[in-house]
């Protein structure tokens, strides 16, 4: 069954003779606080983050199996060389045969695939480029480029955990909203320090400050509804 709060739909039938089976598309949506990993029909196996959705055929038919993304998953895809896998996000295609990658897609926020192994070719606006594993596509107003990152600063999530490496505050808290539907403001001499860590997703958001606390020399309080990061006073006057 579906972990509390998600939501699944199936209301778009799609007319066609697929040998008499009704074809349905879903709609899975992930709440913050949440992650989900479903199986699709192919076997490929899908990883959702907090506040994603998903939208997916009942059955593959046709040349291509795809899918649309908003939001943050991890694929590991079944291979079938005669039916490509695609990802679509509002600005992004991703396309592969076979192989383990992340499509980071959230709105408002520059769009991303990581692949972990196999190929991927990541498609935007007419302009394609071939991923070998290590790299990341970005998405920029400027185009798709290309550049070599730890894996594990983007797939961390998929085994319950937070990895930073070298990540701004900024990014950090962006995640940590999602997962514990809280809200941050970042004062301004914090901006653009930037962590290091490997952490678990505690039930509470209090272990995790308290480990930011430390780790960033940083103090935070809440005020209200607002988790708010400021800069810790050294005994030195400095900051």
């Amino acid at each position: 069954g579906l972990e509390k709060g998600m939501e699944i739909t199936q209301d778009i039938y799609i007319d066609g003779d697929f040998n008499g089976i009704a074809l349905y598309f879903h709609l899975l949506q992930i709440p913050r606080g949440a992650e989900y990993m479903l199986v699709l029909s192919d076997g490929t196996k899908v990883w959702l983050n907090a506040e994603t959705e998903l939208s997916y055929p009942s059955f593959f038919s046709g040349e291509s199996r795809k899918v649309h993304l908003k939001g943050e998953a991890y694929f590991e895809v079944t291979s079938d060389a005669s039916m490509p896998f695609i990802v679509e996000t509002d600005r992004m295609q991703v396309s592969v045969l076979g192989t383990s990658f992340n499509v980071w897609a959230y709105p408002g926020e520059v769009q991303h695939t990581t692949l972990v192994e196999g190929k991927v070719r990541a498609l935007s606006d007419g302009t394609s480029v071939e991923l070998m594993p290590g790299e990341q596509a970005l998405l920029t107003d400027s185009g798709i480029t290309v550049q070599t990152v730890d894996v594990n600063n983007y797939v961390g999530w998929k085994e319950k955990r937070f990895v930073f490496k070298n990540r701004p505050i900024e990014e950090v808290v962006r995640e940590l909203e999602r997962w514990y539907d809280v809200h941050f403001v970042i004062s301004r001499e914090v901006q653009g320090i930037r962590l290091t860590a490997n952490l678990l997703k505690y039930d509470d958001v209090d272990k995790i400050l308290d480990i930011i606390e430390d780790i960033a020399q940083v103090k935070y309080e809440i005020n209200g509804g607002e988790i708010i990061i400021k800069s810790e006073q050294r005994k030195t006057g400095k900051y």
